[in-house]
């Protein structure tokens, strides 16, 4: 019995410090806008590399939606992605 109550406590510190999470992320995010024609979610990814490092972020949210169309008949996407880098 006291064995298990060292072994549990053991298990819930190395959880607490979490050194059994093998990425972390920075409560920090970064919003990048790539909205625009001939803009697309590339022109987001190269953003959050240069901010974080290359793929040294995980994506939180990435949104794309079309506006309505201008005088033209042209619609614009509007894209947004969120990321949080890697330490």
């Amino acid at each position: 019995m006291r064995m298990l109550f060292v072994l549990t406590l053991a298990i819930a510190a190395a959880a607490a410090t979490g050194c059994m999470s093998d990425t972390k992320t920075s409560d920090v995010t970064h919003t990048y806008d790539c909205s625009g024609p001939g803009k697309g979610f590339g022109d987001c990814t190269a953003k959050a590399d240069a901010e974080c490092g290359a793929n040294q972020y995980a994506v939180v949210s990435r949104t794309g939606e079309s506006s309505a169309k201008s005088a033209t008949g042209n619609s614009e996407m509007k894209r947004t992605m969120i990321v949080s880098c890697k330490h």
